[in-house]
């Protein structure tokens, strides 16, 4: 294997690169399958609280809204996971569009240590490189919006099925098969509207702006999603006179380079 000199630097190692690619890509796949539990967990939260409401006359119909509140730290841990999993993910497609495939292309490493730097200096201090709310917004769309309406058509269905629980309530109305102790039926009614047309409202922006995986991401995207300026440390922890990582001071540097 040939190497092409393009700088001072040298090529890495290929034995090292290689086990820091297995090294990622085993942390990745963890962490894939990691983003899946929050969902099962969440369906099946579901499907018992469904079954246990509708089971019987006297059952509440609150359980189905505590069910609705319960199911967003679901989407909360599932978000952060995949933070975490689109951290390594980073890393690897980086490797491949940097390292693999230039070996693969020409049979040669180009010892060009731009992408070296931006990999060293998120291996020393992690970047995530896409908000929560983003993150938030894709795990909504992908999967718990149709949870979240599976809960409402089973909530309106209760209520149209049985009659209200509070003894108070004597008008056969949804308004009034929606009370809830003493919350009067139209209140909870409005509280449950205006949940859901935020629900609606995040999922429409996650589809206005659909971004393809990073599994799949051009050299271009992924050099851009590595320099961002956007990022947030993983850590909240800041450098209080200790000396920044290699590459972290040329961060503007690489910004304007893959701009341009």
């Amino acid at each position: 294997m040939k190497t092409v000199l393009g700088s001072q630097s040298a090529p890495p190692p290929v034995a090292a690169t290689i086990h820091i690619y297995r090294g990622l890509m085993d942390r990745a796949s963890t962490w894939r399958q990691r983003i899946d539990n929050p969902t099962n967990w969440a369906i099946v939260t579901c499907g018992t609280s469904v079954s246990f409401t509708l089971s019987d006359e006297t059952h509440s119909h609150a359980v189905l809204l505590l069910v609705m509140l319960f199911v967003i730290m679901f989407l909360v841990v599932e978000a952060r996971r995949t933070r975490y999993y689109d951290l390594w993910s980073s890393w690897l497609r980086l490797l491949e569009t940097e390292y693999l495939a230039p070996i693969l292309q020409d049979n040669s490493i180009t010892a060009n240590d731009t992408w070296q730097e931006l990999l060293v200096r998120d291996l020393a201090y992690p970047h995530f490189k896409a908000p929560l709310g983003k993150m938030l917004q894709r795990r909504l769309r992908d999967h718990y919006m149709a949870i979240y309406l599976f809960l409402l058509g089973s909530w309106l269905l209760k209520l149209l099925q049985h009659s209200a629980s509070s003894p108070a309530c004597r008008a056969d109305t949804l308004a009034c098969h929606a009370t809830v102790g003493p919350v009067p039926g139209w209140a909870v009614l409005v509280v449950v509207g205006c949940f859901y047309v935020v629900l609606v409202a995040a999922t429409l922006l996650a589809y206005s702006s659909r971004d393809p995986t990073i599994e799949i991401l051009s050299r271009e995207r992924t050099l851009q999603k590595i320099v961002s300026p956007l990022q947030q440390p993983v850590s909240r922890l800041q450098w209080h006179g200790e000396s920044m990582p290699l590459g972290a001071e040329r961060r503007d540097e690489d910004v304007s380079a893959v701009e341009d």
